[in-house]
């Protein structure tokens, strides 16, 4: 089996972290920060342990330079990988993971998260990194910010139910600065109308920077994703209000009906509501399903006929073991022990309280 094992980067420049730099964040921004971690798909503190996979052969830290990353996708040989995704995305395995690469046209990973956690399979991986280059073609602007995958052989990984087995990953939203223009984006979570708060020192509002989100851009990477028939896209988790206000926008788009339709079908929220990022699940491939690869409901139509197609048949999700199962920081105990915040970040987390709460839609996928 051929893997390719070179890794791309960033130039290892200090890079912002959700809520604030590296060199800034002290005491109460990182509370905030695990009001994030709760949710399983926030920022992180660049020095925050991340246990490591369990096998020693975890790819290093080391980052090329910005030199390196040019065209760098379009060199890709995908062909070269091949990797099985393995049982459930909540008690699963990985072989032969493929990395994400570090910093590549349109996208990058989160230089806050710990970069063992960014390998997925391939399918998932190459869907990532074309949808990024997409929207950098069409739309420019900065790069889409991805947090967590899965470990190098999956298992476990703090903070998170799922991403066991290299088909779940985490993408912050495209998102615009004070002045309209694109900037670095950051786990703050958004309300109906689409805008966020960057809360950078908690107790002090005077720093505080408001956003809004990038529909365009965050849309078009969403279509991409869609519309790659080889990339078995399943779920797109995000908050009820925020899956609206892209819908909106796509009715009135050009965006062909299919596509449209297809969002409809697969946006859910879940229990935590997904309002400062993506949670993506990809499907398993017919061969992974061969090695043992189980779905999570729902099968759609048009993917049962993919895999009669393949002539193959899903497989159900089993029971997780407890041993599979990672720490979990729910909501409630983060905001206990966030400590003293300024009256606005107060006012953001009870109106937050307004649509944390799981939504019933009654739609065919999302009961």
């Amino acid at each position: 089996m051929r893997l390719c094992t070179q890794t791309f980067g960033g130039n290892g420049a200090r890079a912002k972290l959700g809520y604030t730099s590296a060199r800034k964040m002290a005491g109460s921004k990182l509370k905030l920060l695990v009001l994030l971690w709760a949710a399983g798909g926030g920022c992180s503190a660049a020095n925050a342990p991340v246990p490591p996979p369990a096998s020693p052969s975890s790819t290093s830290n080391e980052r090329p330079t910005d030199s390196d990353v040019a065209a760098l996708e379009p060199q890709i040989d995908w062909e070269a990988y091949d990797s099985t995704s393995l049982r459930n995305p909540n008690d699963g395995a990985l072989r032969a993971g493929v990395p994400l690469p570090l910093r590549a046209p349109g996208i990058r990973f989160n230089p806050a998260r710990d970069p063992r956690a960014r390998y997925g399979t391939v399918e998932v991986v190459r869907a990532l990194v074309q949808a990024g280059a997409r929207v950098d073609r069409e739309l420019g602007g900065l790069p889409v910010t991805v947090n967590d995958l899965s470990y190098e052989q999956g298992g476990p990984l703090p903070r998170h139910r799922s991403h066991q087995n290299g088909r779940d990953v985490d993408v912050f939203f495209y998102q615009l600065g004070p002045d309209g223009k694109p900037i670095e984006s950051v786990g703050a979570f958004f309300d109906p109308e689409g805008a966020g708060v960057d809360f950078r020192d908690l107790a002090d509002p005077s720093d505080d920077v408001p956003l809004t989100i990038d529909i365009p851009r965050t849309w078009l990477f969403l279509q991409a994703l869609i519309e790659d028939e080889r990339a078995l896209l399943q779920h797109i988790y995000v908050a009820e209000h925020l899956r609206a206000l892209l819908l909106e926008y796509a009715e009135v788009q050009d965006v062909p009906a299919a596509t449209r339709a297809r969002f409809e079908d697969m946006t859910c929220q879940p229990a935590y509501p997904h309002d400062d990022h993506f949670h993506f699940r990809f499907f398993c491939t017919p061969d992974d399903i061969e090695e043992g690869c189980r779905d999570s409901a729902p099968m759609y139509p048009w993917h049962l006929k993919r895999l009669l197609e393949a002539g193959v048949e899903p497989r159900p999700l089993t029971r997780a073991r407890p041993e599979a199962r990672a720490k979990i920081v729910t909501h409630e105990e983060a905001r206990s022990t966030a400590g003293p915040m300024d009256a606005e970040v107060e006012r953001w987390l009870d109106r937050r309280a307004q649509w944390i709460e799981k939504p019933h839609p009654g739609r065919p996928y999302c009961p």
